[in-house]
């Protein structure tokens, strides 16, 4: 197995998972190991090389000195670029299809390309190869609270997602966690027709239009168990989007807008200050209203990478990729409309590109 990863700090998305594979993680009411696994690893930024030494004394690790030397013998690729992911680094994977055996497997963490194009060229060169590839982060597969799924071929009318954090960091965590739910309604996911950036307070006016749901998000933050304000104070329990609350608390909102090609609307909501986890929810056509949080326990630890590190290995065991790449087309060609400086000075921008639709 190799590893390529642009940084190694602790605790970071390359530390968690080459942790996970090297050492071993919990899985299914047990302590997991892989053993005789054999992995090697090609870092970037070579600044935070002696992690990775210390590693290597104790585990069967190999540091190579380049990324076509660490993919050279490799069954499966795992590629980690700094942080959320939302910037990927296309370089090493381009390497890693080119340079891995035919037939590997290969993961990138975050979102698979910069760009729609981008994303298109690195399939077609893993197909051209026989490489199984897919992207993504642990969101899609972290615990719900409560452990819920949308009902198959369920019809939907609008959905909405709580994040917060940096662009595009934020923009990525909403579509790994909304993506998922929405695209088991009734048809699977058509595509998205257009998007409309919102900030400040031109967010609020939006809601009080139902160009989003208050509702919605009132479901939505009822699962968070970080809501800030006087709960975050004093623990006293509050009902911060009914009391009006929330506009205080988010003094910075930015919203996301999307309507899909089946007429399903969706908000992405960044608000920072009014809570501190992610949490959607999302109305049925017949009004039912199902909402959860995307558990992501605190470093450390962080054992949302325990739940994707058993995908992955499955993933590598098996061949069969967890989710259709198109879910990562898709993505990777939404952020690229999000991070359009034009996109946030346009009323709304069509999308006819991100046409892609896909079932699951």
């Amino acid at each position: 197995m190799a590893f390529l990863l642009e940084e190694f700090q602790i605790p970071s998305p390359s530390q968690q998972l080459l942790d996970r594979f090297l050492i071993g993680y919990p899985r299914d009411g047990k302590f997991h190991r892989l053993d005789e696994l054999e992995v090697s690893v090609y870092l970037l930024l070579n600044n935070r090389v002696t992690n990775l030494e210390e590693r290597a004394e104790d585990f069967p690790l190999v540091i190579k000195p380049n990324p076509a030397g660490a993919v050279a013998d490799a069954d499966a690729v795992v590629i980690v670029p700094r942080g959320a992911g939302a910037l990927p680094n296309e370089g090493l994977l381009r390497v890693a299809l080119e340079r891995a055996p035919e037939g590997a497997m290969c993961f990138v963490h975050g979102a698979l390309a910069s760009s729609l194009p981008g994303a298109r060229r690195q399939i077609q060169l893993a197909r051209s190869r026989n490489i199984s590839l897919v992207a993504g982060t642990p969101l899609p597969v972290t615990w719900r609270l409560p452990e819920i799924d949308l009902p198959p071929d369920t019809p939907l009318s609008e959905a909405l997602i709580v994040v917060q954090g940096k662009s595009l960091g934020a923009e990525l965590h909403s579509l790994e966690g909304l993506l998922p739910v929405i695209e088991r309604r009734q048809g699977g996911e058509s595509g998205i027709r257009n998007v409309r950036f919102l900030e400040g307070k031109a967010v609020w006016r939006a809601g009080d239009k139902r160009l989003w749901s208050w509702p919605l998000l009132g479901a939505a933050i009822s699962r968070s168990d970080s809501p800030q304000g006087d709960p975050a104070r004093d623990g006293r329990t509050q009902d911060i989007v009914g009391l009006g609350l929330v506009p205080k608390l988010a003094t910075e909102p930015r919203c996301w807008l999307l309507e899909h090609r089946d007429g399903l609307r969706c908000a992405i909501l960044v608000l920072d200050g009014a809570v501190a986890d992610f949490n959607f929810a999302v109305r049925t056509r017949d009004g039912t209203i199902l909402s959860a949080q995307l558990f992501r326990p605190p470093p450390p630890g962080e054992h949302q990478f325990s739940r994707l590190a058993a995908v992955l290995e499955d993933f590598f065991r098996t061949g069969k990729p967890p989710w259709p790449v198109q879910r990562n087309v898709l993505i990777a060609g939404v952020l690229e409309i999000f991070g359009r400086a034009a996109t946030r000075f346009t009323e709304r921008v069509e999308t006819p590109e991100l046409a892609i639709g896909y079932t699951r």
